[in-house]
């Protein structure tokens, strides 16, 4: 590369470093600063669409990898902050409107999620075993996600992947909200322990207590659907299209 194409690719970065965008995350209830987003983060989201099944989790991942990337301060996030996140800097690079089955809405419609619709901390309890359950981080997220689409790989075609999905997804995403399991005086803290470890004793809980674990994250989910809906059932999906325009 030229000295001069070196020089103007510098200057160009200071500009983007310095051209930020303010956003009140919901965990933290305080602003934070962040990056706007770069054409080159833009095709690595649009690339999931050809990701087919696998595209869901390829998405996660590198929606998680732009907020972090982009992040100005040193703080940590949940799941949960991704939706006010996500739409400011897709707002701010973009715009406002946004069009979801030839219907045109407004992405400033959209009433954000507050730290008081959601249970941070939930506990859940079956026939002598307890289970503290927490909102996950971006770093646990990825690195579930990451190994569940390792897990998806080892099925050859599509048909088999959808065919495995819920009992697949619904262990990992268990797994990823666990904080701790307890019997008695023995427990089990799931960030020590590897998340194929964590699969293992997910997959081998009581289905009531399990079905105690995934009423608790569909919660969750309901509230982070809410805080993407810009109609009554219309929720906006951080897919392919969310950055392109269209």
């Amino acid at each position: 590369m030229s000295s001069s194409a070196k020089s103007f690719l510098s200057t160009l970065k200071d500009l983007n470093d310095a051209n930020t965008v303010t956003v009140k995350v919901p965990s933290l209830g305080k602003s934070v600063t962040f990056k706007q987003i770069s054409v080159s983060q833009q095709k690595e989201l649009l690339k999931t669409a050809f990701d087919g099944v696998d595209g869901v989790i390829t998405r996660a991942t590198a929606i998680n990898k732009i907020i972090t990337d982009n992040c100005v301060d040193d703080v940590e996030f949940l799941i949960i902050d991704k939706p006010a996140i996500m739409i400011a800097l897709r707002i701010e690079s973009i715009g406002s409107k946004i069009k979801i089955d030839k219907q045109e809405y407004d992405l400033k419609d959209i009433t954000p999620l507050k730290k008081s619709d959601v249970k941070l901390k939930h506990k859940v309890e079956y026939d002598g075993i307890t289970v503290n359950l927490k909102i996950p981080n971006l770093t646990v997220d990825t690195d579930v996600s990451n190994k569940l689409a390792k897990e998806f790989a080892k099925f050859e075609t599509p048909e088999e992947k959808v065919k495995h999905s819920l009992d697949v997804v619904v262990a990992f995403e268990s797994a990823k909200y666990v904080d701790k399991i307890s019997i008695g005086d023995e427990a089990i803290v799931f960030d020590e322990i590897s998340v194929h470890e964590r699969q293992d004793i997910i997959n081998n809980l009581p289905l009531a207590l399990s079905t105690k674990i995934v009423n608790y994250i569909g919660g969750v989910k309901d509230a982070t659907d809410k805080a993407m809906s810009v109609a009554d059932e219309v929720v906006v999906e951080f897919d392919a299209g969310f950055l392109s325009g269209d």
